[in-house]
């Protein structure tokens, strides 16, 4: 239903504010070129009017809708995050004591994870756009090793999989359906959060297709004898010195070195004629993390520098549906 300036005012004011009609009026005009809102007429006692209604793109930001986005807004407009913007020149460039102070701490005093221990509804819109992330990326990875030939049900077939850093095993579980013929899958994480997945997790144990391992990804005697290793959203986290440790321990748990892959699931970003003058997403969220004190993500250029310190090739990297995925196969 398409409504007017003053329809939209009398549904939405209250006691307790006054709507001031043109910003309304001006902000609405400005959000109809984005598609979010559309803009039509309407006759009211006789005159035509402009009126406004919700897109399809609109219609998917409601908090009520089926796979809503309204998290993404309520998480990356709040106050805090939004603040964080102004702070970025100064973790550019700083006094040598601050230089490693993020920007969001600067904005507001206090790190992110402080921030969200303390206020429970924003932590609740972060955790539901990571909710959102990961649901969609694990059916975008598994439709894109489908279509790999190093990848795919033939190349996997029989092959030991470890999950490493796979929280309740979600990834391997979902591997196994649409793969049945793969090995043995295992999902190692810290005991802490296998001994959580272990008292939480509500499927069935005929529903469950992996083995939970408590371990350490720096541990390679922690990481079961595998053929290739599956590791998502982890090695970001992670300095450069950190990873080529992590990618050595890898290696040594594989049971075959020559033959044995590394799939590292985080968003690859492009490098030289692929980034100039072309607007990516994951940059941007690159750039979004980085505003909180995350280290980010890591190019092609990167990947393979930090492949060759630990005795690896990067292969190729598959693209998946989702942009804040991609598939970078080490061998």
């Amino acid at each position: 239903e398409a409504l007017t300036i003053d329809e939209i005012i009398t549904k939405i004011n209250d006691s307790t504010s006054t709507i001031n009609r043109e910003a309304l009026f001006r902000c609405l005009r400005l959000v109809c070129t984005s598609g979010v809102v559309g803009e039509t007429s309407k006759q009211v006692d006789g005159n035509m009017e402009s009126a406004y209604f919700a897109t399809d793109i609109g219609m998917r930001l409601q908090i009520a809708a089926d796979q809503s986005m309204a998290p993404f807004i309520l998480h990356w407009l709040e106050n805090p995050l939004w603040n964080a913007w102004s702070q970025l020149p100064n973790c550019v460039e700083s006094a040598s004591s601050d230089v490693n102070i993020p920007s969001f701490d600067r904005a507001n005093g206090m790190s992110a994870s402080e921030f969200y221990l303390q206020n429970t509804e924003s932590c609740s819109h972060r955790n539901a756009v990571a909710r959102y992330a990961s649901t969609k990326e694990i059916t975008s990875i598994i439709d894109a090793m489908k279509q790999s030939s190093s990848l795919n049900e033939f190349a996997l077939s029989n092959k030991i999989i470890v999950d490493i850093g796979g929280g309740y095993g979600d990834f391997v579980n979902a591997l196994k359906e649409s793969i049945p013929t793969v090995g043995n899958c295992y999902c190692l994480d810290l005991p802490d959060v296998i001994e959580d997945a272990t008292a939480t997790v509500s499927v069935s144990k005929d529903d469950i297709k992996h083995t939970l391992v408590a371990g350490n990804m720096f541990d390679p005697s922690t990481i079961p004898q595998c053929d290739v290793i599956f590791t998502k959203h982890v090695l970001c986290d992670f300095s450069d010195d950190d990873v080529v440790q992590a990618l050595l321990s890898f290696r040594s748990a594989l049971a075959d070195s020559n033959e044995g892959k590394v799939i590292i699931m985080d968003a690859v970003l492009p490098n030289g004629d692929d980034l100039n003058g072309k607007w990516n997403a994951a940059v941007s969220f690159d750039v979004l993390l980085m505003l909180s004190g995350r280290r980010g993500e890591r190019s092609r250029l990167e990947w393979s520098n930090l492949a060759k310190k630990a005795g690896f090739v990067l292969e190729y990297v598959l693209a998946t549906s989702a942009v804040t995925v991609d598939v970078a196969v080490l061998s």
